[in-house]
């Protein structure tokens, strides 16, 4: 299975969609309208102060914004703030990338019980030996953007959010009974040869928590959680929700392919025959059998 697979231009039709205006209506009017303060309303409202992120260049791309005449000021203020928001929603996606194609590498099947050729596994029994947002925290990226006002607090929603989402679908994956060890449906010997599971899907294993990293919804509701609220109230026109929902929209679809096509492999099984009573029963099946806990994990290519 190759790493999980982010396509950021979702994140940019997500932010074109919402058409924030710029300047803000409730802060400009046009020159007509103003008399000879024209000028300073025609200015006014796009300031770094109304948004947040902004800082002084624009590249000419599709700006996320709308703005309220075709004015130069207008324009390519538009463009500059583009410029910083989307500089924010790939660099969070790019860590996403980064900390999630090694927390995924992490993951453990333990406490399975094994009775002939099936397997079972109780919610919980799918485990991570890494830790996502520390992984997220240290992707190399961040350290372009310690100087710009808030970071941290964006970048912690967006970070804590995923892995409380991306716990809640791993805490509850279950193991309903699968045949991953068809040699021990009748082994020839008291006890059965360790031997890994037969390659099976990830996506058979059920967990109520699949919507978490799914649905961009909750993806968006976990990062707006853990948002800083005093940030989220000076954001202007609730911006702050529409980056979340760029985030998401890039990071479900990504998810569900991954979860859709990882494979489990190299759980390792063992267990007692106790039926074993050679000549008369020269093979039986492993009874109340168990795995071993994999030095590797067991969600590897």
């Amino acid at each position: 299975m190759a790493n999980a697979i982010f396509f950021p231009v979702l994140a940019d039709l997500s932010m074109a969609s919402h058409q924030h205006v710029l300047p803000p209506a409730d802060s400009w009017k046009a020159p007509q309208q103003e008399g000879k303060e024209r000028k300073d309303n025609y200015v006014n409202g796009v300031t770094q102060s109304k948004w947040g992120m902004g800082y002084d260049f624009a590249d000419g791309f599709m700006t996320y914004f709308k703005t309220q005449d075709a004015h130069t000021y207008h324009t390519s203020t538009a463009s500059t703030m583009t410029v910083a928001y989307k500089t924010f929603i790939y660099t969070m996606i790019s860590a996403v990338d980064f900390a999630f194609n090694q927390w995924r590498l992490t993951l453990k099947f333990s406490d399975l019980k094994i009775n002939g050729p099936v397997v079972v596994g109780k919610r919980g029994c799918l485990k991570a030996d890494g830790k996502f947002y520390d992984l997220f925290k240290s992707y190399p990226g961040h350290s372009a953007f310690v100087l710009r006002k808030h970071y941290a607090k964006w970048r912690d929603a967006v970070g804590k959010g995923v892995e409380n989402c991306l716990k809640k679908y791993i805490d509850n994956v279950m193991v309903p009974g699968f045949p991953w060890y068809p040699a021990y449906a009748a082994f020839p010997a008291p006890a059965a040869a360790p031997m890994p599971n037969v390659t099976w899907p990830l996506i058979s294993c059920p967990s109520f928590g699949l919507p978490n990293i799914t649905v961009p919804e909750m993806l968006k509701k976990a990062m707006l959680k853990e948002f800083d609220d005093d940030v989220a109230e000076k954001c202007h026109d609730e911006i702050h929700k529409s980056v979340f929902e760029a985030i998401a929209m890039t990071l479900a679809p990504a998810f569900l392919i991954w979860v859709s096509t990882q494979t489990i492999n190299g759980v390792i099984g063992s267990g007692q025959i106790p039926t074993f009573a050679p000549p008369v029963v020269p093979a039986g099946p492993v009874v109340n059998g168990s795995t071993t806990p994999s030095p590797a994990g067991n969600l590897v290519p």
